[in-house]
């Protein structure tokens, strides 16, 4: 009877860390997001001279319109050449140093990487 207790009240504390770890990440307000990058960078200006990535993100995809991505995605590496569908976790950081950008981005999945 003893065991049998010890086992319900290690399942009910594992239940709620469970319970409290998926909270907080819904908490840090991280989105899904579909993004295409195009097969070439482009020069551009941040804090200093950089290669851009050229982006389309939701209703842009498809388009002939192309933004400058300053940022990184984490987890993925740009191979020029190559266009790319991707699937990202952007989250917002809090107190972001001024010359950074205040979303991060974490590659999900490489959903298609076709030669240009």
């Amino acid at each position: 009877m003893k065991n049998l207790n010890r086992i319900r009240i290690s399942l009910i504390l594992l239940l709620n860390i469970l319970i409290i770890s998926l909270l907080s990440c819904e908490k840090e307000g991280a989105d899904l997001v579909k993004m295409r990058i195009n097969h070439f960078t482009q020069d551009c200006t941040g804090v200093a001279p950089q290669q851009c990535l050229l982006v389309q993100q939701g209703d842009q995809i498809g388009t002939d319109d192309w933004s400058l991505f300053y940022s990184t995605i984490e987890g993925f590496s740009y191979e020029s050449d190559f266009v790319y569908d991707l699937l990202v976790k952007v989250r917002k950081v809090e107190n972001p140093p001024a010359d950074a950008s205040s979303l991060a981005y974490k590659l999900v999945e490489i959903i298609v990487k076709e030669p240009k």
